[in-house]
């Protein structure tokens, strides 16, 4: 009889093993699909420019009887005094010709040469003066000339090119040495699956995954230039000023000049208490004698550091987190001085609070302690205070978070026998939070007076560059501003305009001032595990979630909806800004549609479509961001 019970034992449990060994058979093809995908199947660009000025060196490709497309584009931002650069081009042997542009200014540059390398075929190199005279020049060149120094253009436009026409040579492929990396590779997959196989248990593989990422996140605000990321120096200047004041300044107060965009905007106009914090935490981590960009992009990198630590301690916190893994755009808001990473970690935090239901909100709402009665109201409505505060793409989150806590309240069985009272406590945590808003609204009204929307106006007619001052006529301002007065319909903002595509690229791995990203295959390989990623759990949340998770379903995907309605409105309407991160509010909303639903979750399918989304996610900061941007000079 024991013998028999042992063989059914050992038997249930080599049938319990199948999953796994097929999971972890299908990974390891999949880090081997990668792995080619990005590494053997492309070509690696080494460029030796000297330029006179900061500019733009771009390559086209085009395949035979296809025209030149933006889409079909990689770019590297050269400047003087740097010579070596690096970009990847997708499969040359597919491809007939190249575009090779130089530089986008009036003046001179020399390429100095220019090597296309990619395994099973022989090097395109252009060095010597032969080489060089293989290329064709197209437009807005001057003057050229090819000789031992290299490749010396005289632009007489802004955007001189040149066509290069490939045949690579075929070479034999060294098979041996191609399985040997793949047999390396599967390996290190199989050693991850068996041997951190209780990671999955809880989320507890979330905290590692956030701890290389926050590594990536401490590099990438080390090395970046000062003001290579968007609109980094009025950040900058803006956490400056409140390194030595409290309350906001006076709009028309000299000292602040330097935050004015060239839109004629100040960030320390806008109500957000971020410059506050970050100017305070600024002056703290400057005693420890760092550089002053470095000291003021700290504050980001902390942030992150706290969502570890929380993650750490709370699976709940570890659910919250979750969304935050998909992009590497999001990464990237916390390695540099922006505002977007201190609202996205108050979102988070919400987050944690609301699905969690051991949390500071729920024991509040309960009346479970004395603390959580007496403390409560103040950090919750400090915490909703903040919140309410943030840009206006945050205002459907507050809609779902509101939303989800009185489904909690009337719709489940956390509150059957106190809604009166809890629905009071929330009030109060309301008036709170509403309160703090309006002693930072007060302080500004206190400062600039009644009259301070005018003074506002005034200041954005003498600041803002003609292009964008509200005084300009509309036909000379930029060509971005207004386009609904213009002419330009709905249709052409979108298909034209690609208004979907560029939001879709630029929130998913587009770093500096949107002019490093990545090829087209990395983002249609990012569109297919995303979409893949979305149809499993909504599936899973309208089929398994019942009236609870169905229905709150419903909600966030009407929400995410409206809000990317209103910034595809806003592009078309005031000034075409087609940046993803305007669309962050959607991920800590999924964060807590996932906390609300994670029981019905199959968390081994979840890890399956989670991890191409983190794989593509670290090759894009660490290949195109980290190697590409412009990189900060200790003297």
């Amino acid at each position: 009889m024991n013998i028999a019970a042992k063989q059914i034992g050992a038997m249930d449990q080599t049938e319990r093993k199948w999953p796994k060994n097929l999971f972890a058979a299908f990974l390891c093809v999949l880090a081997c699909g990668f792995y080619y995908y990005f590494f053997v199947n492309k070509a690696s660009v080494e460029i030796e420019l000297s330029v006179a000025q900061q500019c733009d060196f771009k390559i086209y490709w085009a395949k035979e009887g296809r025209p030149y497309a933006e889409e079909n584009m990689s770019r590297v931002i050269a400047e003087p005094g740097r010579q070596q650069y690096r970009l990847s081009l997708p499969n040359i042997d597919r491809l007939a010709r190249l575009r090779i542009d130089t530089h986008n200014y009036l003046g001179e540059a020399t390429l100095k040469k220019l090597a296309i390398r990619q395994e099973g075929l022989a090097p395109v190199v252009l060095e010597t003066p032969e080489q060089f005279r293989e290329l064709v020049p197209l437009f807005d060149i001057e003057e050229w000339q090819a000789d031992e120094s290299g490749l010396w253009v005289m632009s007489a436009g802004m955007d001189p090119n040149f066509e290069l026409l490939l045949s690579p040579e075929k070479l034999a492929m060294d098979v041996p040495w191609l399985v040997a990396r793949m047999m390396a590779i599967a390996a290190l997959v199989l050693v991850i699956v068996y041997g951190a196989g209780n990671l999955a248990k809880d989320l507890r593989f979330v905290p590692m995954l956030l701890f290389g990422v926050w590594l990536l996140i401490i590099v990438m605000a080390a090395v970046s230039k000062e003001n290579a990321h968007p609109d980094e120096y009025v950040h900058l200047s803006a956490t400056a000023y409140y390194q030595d004041h409290w309350l906001p300044p006076a709009i028309e107060d000299p000292a602040i000049r330097d935050t004015y965009s060239v839109y004629g905007v100040s960030r320390l106009n806008n109500g957000e208490v971020y410059y506050l914090f970050a100017g305070k935490f600024a002056k703290f981590a400057k005693t420890f004698r760092i550089p002053d960009c470095l000291a003021k992009r700290t504050f980001n990198v902390f942030l992150f550091g706290l969502i570890l630590l929380y993650a750490l301690r709370n699976r709940y916190a570890r659910m919250a987190a979750l969304p935050f893994l998909v992009t590497p755009q999001l990464w990237y808001l916390f390695s540099y001085c922006v505002s977007d990473a201190f609202a996205l970690f108050f979102a988070y935090l919400a987050a944690c609070q609301l699905i969690d239901p051991e949390s500071l909100l729920h024991r509040y709402l309960k009346g479970e302690s004395r603390f959580a009665r007496i403390f409560g109201p103040i950090l919750l409505g400090c915490m909703l205070g903040i919140i309410f505060l943030l840009k206006k793409n945050y205002y459907p989150f507050v809609a779902f978070f509101y939303l989800c806590l009185l489904v909690k309240i009337f719709f489940t069985e956390q509150f059957y026998w106190e809604k009166k009272v809890t629905l009071a406590r929330l009030a109060l945590v309301t008036m709170v939070a509403v309160g703090v808003m309006g002693m930072r609204m007060g302080a500004d009204y206190w400062v600039n007076g009644a009259d301070r929307g005018e003074k506002i106006l005034a200041m954005q007619k003498e600041m803002a560059t003609p292009w964008y001052n509200p005084d300009t006529e509309l036909a000379k301002k930029h060509i971005y501003i207004e386009r609904k007065a213009r002419g330009v319909t709905l249709q052409e903002t979108i298909f034209l305009d690609r208004w979907f595509e560029r939001s879709f690229q630029t929130a998913f791995g587009v770093y500096g001032y949107f002019t490093i990203s990545g090829s087209q295959g990395y983002y249609d390989l990012v569109r297919w595990s995303g979409a893949a990623l979305l149809a499993f759990l909504f599936a899973t949340f309208f089929l398994r979630g019942g009236l609870v998770g169905g229905g709150l379903a419903v909600a966030a995907f009407g929400l995410g909806a409206a809000l990317i309605g209103v910034s595809l409105y806003h592009s078309w309407t005031v000034d075409f800004q087609a940046q993803g991160r305007y669309l962050f509010p959607i991920l800590p909303m999924l964060g807590i549609l996932y906390g609300i639903n994670h029981e019905v979750v199959n968390r081994r399918l979840l890890v399956l479509f989670l991890l191409p989304m983190v794989t593509l996610g670290v090759y894009s900061f660490i290949f195109e961001g980290l190697m590409r941007i412009p990189r900060m000079v200790f003297t």
